[in-house]
């Protein structure tokens, strides 16, 4: 400690009394504070089995992290087509659906008896039309025989082409009563997973209104808003590093796609990120991606030259002069091929010993 320390501590504790000096004590007041870069000098030879490295100075990619969410490049919205009441909703949210699967049903009744009196008006004009060709037969018979006029002849003819018209009208009635009654029965449009139910049975559902929300867990994607100036640069299909907090893992993926319009606000573009499937990752998560954001310079040693006490970094470091010191470092988090970044405490060209095998 040193004389201006202890003067001051003297001078505490006689103004406070004892229990000041406790305290002043207990909060490190006695010792003397080591910055980083302060050398603990040491004495001797290199220990046995030791590895000296080089601190080297070294270009690196620079990454800018930017804040994203996970999305299903295929959402899909089930909605109603016709106005009914819903009588089953036949999944709930996280189920697996198929493509084609019934996952709603509504109400039918209505619809089965317009389908009904479609094909029993139907079926009373192919009997119309059946009395029209046979009276055009005999009308022609007639004709032949000079028993009827041509007048009464083309009032046959025109009878019988109303007939015709009639039943294709109502063949169309009918095929539009079958697809009004197979709207009761929603199914998925798409293989995927249900992520929002948003009605339940008994309530009347308008057409347009969504039901079901479904997407495909197969093609997740992160979309992340880049700055204009990094997204200029980058290529559909070029890899990112993609972090998942959730699932504390670092991903790989391609860019899919990069949405060609600048946020005026935020001055930011859209970038969408494919990811590889994962039955952990969920549509709506975060994640992060590392955008490329230029170059610099890093000083590197090996990572297992850095011992961790508490919240304090050392390394060790052969001397020609003073032989074997201990010295604070602060690290970074890049890492590289097993070596780790010095932000201060070391200088190029210093040497530093580590045990073979040792790890950070």
């Amino acid at each position: 400690m040193t004389r201006s320390v202890m003067r001051r501590t003297l001078e505490i504790a006689a103004g406070l009394g004892g229990v000041a000096v406790v305290v002043v004590w207990l909060s490190g007041g006695f010792t003397e504070r080591m910055a980083p870069g302060d050398a603990t000098p040491g004495a001797g030879a290199l220990p046995a089995g030791a590895v000296v490295a080089t601190v080297e100075r070294k270009l690196g990619p620079v990454f800018e992290w930017a804040s994203g969410t996970i999305a299903s490049a295929t959402r899909t919205v089930v909605a109603s087509r016709i106005l009914a009441r819903l009588e089953e909703v036949r999944v709930r949210a996280g189920d697996d659906v198929a493509k084609g699967d019934i996952v709603v049903v509504l109400e039918s009744q209505d619809f089965q008896a317009r389908v009904a009196q479609a094909r029993d008006a139907l079926k009373a004009a192919r009997a119309r039309l059946e009395l029209a060709r046979a009276e055009k037969g005999r009308v022609e018979k007639l004709l032949q025989k000079a028993v009827t006029t041509k007048q009464r002849y083309d009032q046959v003819m025109a009878d019988l082409r109303a007939a015709e018209a009639e039943v294709n009208r109502l063949k169309e009635s009918l095929r539009e009563a079958r697809t009004q009654l197979s709207y009761t029965e929603i199914r998925a449009p798409v293989a995927g997973r249900v992520v929002d139910r948003l009605a339940e049975p008994g309530e009347t559902v308008v057409p347009g209104r969504p039901l079901l929300r479904i997407y495909d867990p197969s093609a997740l994607r992160v979309e992340v808003p880049v700055r204009e100036s990094l997204a200029v640069r980058l290529d559909v299909g070029a890899l990112l590093r993609i972090d998942v907090p959730a699932l504390s893992e670092v991903l790989d993926g391609a860019i899919d796609e990069i949405v060609p319009y600048a946020e005026p606000g935020a001055r930011t573009m859209l970038v969408k990120v494919a990811l590889p499937r994962d039955a952990r990752l969920y549509s709506g998560m975060f994640a992060r991606a590392a955008i490329p954001a230029g170059e610099r310079a890093r000083l590197l040693v090996p990572a297992a030259a850095v011992e961790r006490i508490g919240q304090l970094e050392f390394v060790t470091l052969a001397d020609a002069a003073r032989g074997v010191e201990r010295r604070v470092v602060t690290t970074g988090k890049y890492r590289e091929n097993g070596r780790v970044e010095v932000l201060s405490g070391l200088a190029e060209g210093e040497r530093v010993v580590y045990k073979s095998g040792g790890s950070s």
